[in-house]
């Protein structure tokens, strides 16, 4: 087997530190009475990055074990989701302040778009970088996924305007 490339290691622990920030931030963002509109869809989106924050988890795991990439359908047929907990939370205190402290649904959403960009550019930086076709695959599909958040978060700043 060849031995996984440490820079494909390090692009998922910080995608997965990435997903478990917009998760927590989805959460906090959809209690916020500002918010209200959006309540629903932030859930949603908080949702989505968990699932996101499990195809990370899963191929980082695989990796190290057995040095071998997981089809995405594979780890999309896993069942359940991995809990994100209280500790997870901490480590995003930050964000979580940000959140606290946004005064309009629009200022969520500000953050919101950025946490996605992040998120965008970090996944379609990695196309290139990584050798497996199936690590291919996977960053480019979850490239898509924030693309599409990002679309969709930006169509709500609009509303706000």
């Amino acid at each position: 087997m060849t031995p996984v490339n440490p820079e494909t290691l390090q692009a998922l622990t910080a995608g997965i530190n990435s997903e478990v920030a917009s998760y927590v931030f989805y959460l906090e963002a959809s209690r916020k009475p500002e918010a209200a509109e959006f309540k629903g869809i932030l859930e949603d989106l908080a949702l989505e990055e968990k699932k996101h924050f499990q195809i990370l988890d899963r191929q980082h795991n695989s990796l190290i074990k057995s040095e071998q990439w997981i089809s995405l359908a594979d780890v999309l047929k896993e069942q359940g989701l991995p809990e994100i907990n209280e500790e997870m939370a901490e480590v995003h205190k930050s964000l979580i302040d940000q959140v606290r402290g946004a005064d309009s649904a629009k200022a969520v959403l500000d953050i919101a778009y950025r946490l996605e960009e992040e998120a965008h550019d970090l996944f379609a930086g990695q196309i290139d970088i990584t050798s497996s076709d199936e690590g291919k695959r996977m960053f480019r599909e979850l490239a898509r996924f924030e693309a599409g958040h990002m679309k969709m978060i930006d169509q709500m700043r609009q509303k706000c305007s």
